[in-house]
């Protein structure tokens, strides 16, 4: 009987590990606008311009498109690299105009960022057991909304910090790896 415990334990471990692999792999090659935590250093500012973003800082992005009612949307991207970790902060809000009443509650969100939103919650929440959809606060999604843990920061593991919380007025996504 320990014998099988023990064949069934190191089983249960080795499972384990293979899914938490796979779930660093698949994360560090999220593309947030043609970029991931894989992408040389050195090619994110080249690749962000072809994306229409403007450097305005070391490590900062900016790019501003029209929204609807006379105001803009202020996309920022932040790109942190150090000897210890590696991050993609992706942020939209809109701004300007005089119109300043909310958007209305069923309106979709912007496509490109719900395929990566989607992609995202794909990794973090659908391919998991319900006790790790219930630890990580996985939330149901819908045109309108897609949020992980409230949209607060989730550590997956002791690699990878998320944060997700998309919807038609505004966006934050931020992919945290913690290198070893």
């Amino acid at each position: 009987m320990p014998k099988k415990l023990f064949v069934f334990f190191t089983g249960f471990l080795l499972s384990f590990t293979i899914d938490a692999s796979d779930i660093n792999q698949n994360l560090l090659m999220v593309e947030i606008e043609g970029i991931s935590l894989s992408t040389p250093i050195d090619e994110i500012p080249e690749i962000l311009e072809i994306h229409g973003y403007n450097q305005t800082a070391s490590t900062t992005f900016t790019k501003r498109t029209q929204a609807s009612d006379q105001r803009k949307s202020i996309h920022r991207i932040e790109i942190s690299d150090t000897d210890k970790l590696r991050q993609i902060s992706y942020i939209r809000e809109k701004s300007g105009g005089r119109i300043k009443s909310p958007p209305k509650v069923e309106e979709p969100i912007l496509e490109n960022e719900a395929l990566i939103a989607q992609e995202i919650n794909r990794i973090v929440c659908t391919e998991v057991s319900a006790q790790v959809k219930n630890e990580r606060y996985c939330q149901p999604t819908s045109k309108s909304s897609i949020r992980i843990n409230n949209g607060n920061t989730l550590q997956i593991g002791s690699d990878f910090e998320v944060t997700l919380n998309v919807s038609a007025a505004s966006t934050a996504m931020r992919l945290k790896y913690i290198k070893k």
